[in-house]
């Protein structure tokens, strides 16, 4: 072949073949080399019509706004709150329901005229024993005075 000996190309032969290229990789078990020849894909030769759309690609990533743009429309928006606010509703009317039957204070149980329920008067009983001996143990004003600050080694 007249290219193998640095000839220049004959003119058939450069229409019809595409470039290609050899990759010389070595064996690191037996030094043997292995040469191979491959077809450039476009990643590592872009044509001048493959760049242009790069360029409009990078070119779209600077020269754009400093802020963040938005990512929904508000009636999107609206619509996601909406159903939001539907299910936070559903779920604090069963907490409502829930708490009804647990124990609390008794002028809460007379408010709600539940008074009637021994299981719940007797456990809103022990709340209010609980709470009242929490109450003498812990005095009003006997928390954190910050009396301990400092060092006092001097």
């Amino acid at each position: 072949d007249s290219r193998m000996g640095g000839g220049p190309p004959r003119s058939g032969d450069a229409a019809n073949e595409s470039m290609k290229l050899t990759q010389i990789t070595q064996n690191p078990m037996t030094g043997q080399l292995d040469i191979r020849q491959i077809q450039p894909n476009t990643t590592m030769f872009p044509s001048a019509t493959s760049t242009l759309p790069q360029r409009q690609q990078i070119s779209n990533t600077v020269f754009r706004p400093h802020w963040n743009l938005p990512t929904m429309s508000l009636s999107e928006l609206a619509e996601r709150e909406r159903a939001e606010a539907i299910q936070r509703g559903e779920a604090q009317k069963i907490a409502e329901e829930q708490a009804k039957f647990q124990p609390r204070r008794y002028e809460q149980l007379v408010r709600d005229g539940m008074e009637d329920d021994e299981k719940l008067v007797e456990a809103s009983a022990k709340l209010d024993r609980d709470w009242d001996d929490w109450k003498e143990a812990n005095p009003r004003g006997s928390g954190n005075k910050m009396s301990e600050r400092g060092d006092r080694n001097f």
